[in-house]
């Protein structure tokens, strides 16, 4: 397909999503919170030009006591690197605002495919790297950095991860002391992939309680729009899956949360990760959701698809006791009140 072409039907999908998305915000009771506020920033990570949106949302005590720091969560939004907005995740957001004294910044980085692998991941690795650098301004306690995604956002959780390190290690190199570094304790992966070298027909297969949920016409345009010129399919930035060990401790949080479906085609290449990660010494909690395909949680809006999803998903979840202790930063409290919050009252 020509990527003319993939330009038009990226820019329908998106359209058709984005409807989708403001029923959500606007019509689907209770309403998550608004944007508290929003900063435009130049990408300043690799050597694609350009500038992006990061929408913030924050706890009530954010202006309550202006002199407080607040640990920050840096949301990946998903949909194919090619559709999905940084609003998309607006009650994720809610539900950690309302349950922590953390500020969400969801990152809205530009998409495939006008902008193909790996500009994604630098817009990211670009976001990061400027709320550690403007802290002071924002209010942050950067040594509370957190990551979550969904889908395409999951894999950005820890290819950002991996590619903030590469960066940070190049900082080091050129003596950059004046940069800030945060410190990164922790991420949250919703479904996302982890080893790109497996076709979407051998991820099909590798799932006999498959649920499909995508169309392959959709999959065709979120792989041909972002894997463009074919790039090395190993490269830890799109397989962290199979990325080599010492990367994996180096790069990666300690404690991390990865949520799946059970009828996902992602579901082993997922596990097979957890495993790996764990006998690389990491801390790993999280589930996975019984009965669901991909994107579960984004199910009817209108007809309350989304609050049945979310109280199922609370339901299996409430009982559920995470790691670390309440010294352990953000995702060591998140997980004390069993990770994932009501995203609906």
């Amino acid at each position: 397909m020509s990527r003319f072409m993939l330009r038009i039907k990226a820019f329908v999908f998106r359209v058709l999503q984005s409807i989708f998305t403001l029923c959500d915000l606007y019509l689907s009771h209770p309403l998550p919170q608004r944007v508290s506020f929003t900063r435009t920033i130049p990408s300043s990570t690799g050597s694609t030009s350009g500038s992006f949106d990061i929408l913030f949302y924050t706890p009530p005590s954010y202006s309550q006591k202006p002199t407080k720091r607040h640990p920050i969560l840096i949301n990946f939004h998903g949909g194919g690197f090619t559709i999905g907005h940084a609003r998309d995740d607006a009650r994720w957001a809610t539900a950690v605002i309302n349950r922590t004294s953390a500020v969400v910044a969801s990152i809205n980085y530009r998409l495939a495919p006008a902008h193909p692998f790996p500009v994604a991941i630098e817009d990211c690795v670009s976001a990061v790297l400027w709320l550690w650098q403007h802290a002071d301004d924002l209010h942050l306690d950067i040594s509370r950095t957190a990551f979550s995604g969904f889908s395409a956002g999951g894999n950005l959780t820890y290819a950002v991860a991996i590619r903030l390190h590469e960066e940070l290690a190049k900082m080091k190199a050129q003596q950059q002391d004046d940069v800030k570094i945060g410190r990164l304790v922790g991420l949250v992966a919703f479904y996302g992939s982890v080893d790109w070298t497996r076709s979407r027909v051998e991820r099909d297969a590798s799932n006999p309680n498959l649920i499909p949920v995508i169309p392959a016409t959709l999959f065709r345009l979120f792989d041909e729009s972002y894997l463009y010129p074919t790039p090395d399919m190993k490269s830890p930035l799109l397989s962290p899956g199979i990325a080599p060990s010492q990367l994996l401790r180096d790069a990666l949080p300690d404690k991390l949360v990865i949520i799946d479906c059970s009828g996902d085609q992602l579901l082993a290449e997922s596990e097979e990760f957890k495993s790996r990660l764990r006998n690389l010494g990491k801390t790993v909690g999280g589930c996975t959701v019984e009965g669901v395909g991909h994107a579960w949680e984004r199910d009817l809006v209108l007809g309350g698809g989304i609050r049945r999803g979310m109280r199922r998903m609370n339901l299996l979840l409430r009982g559920w006791r995470g790691f670390g202790s309440e010294g352990d930063g953000l995702v060591g409290r998140v997980n004390s009140w069993g990770l994932l919050y009501y995203m609906l009252a």
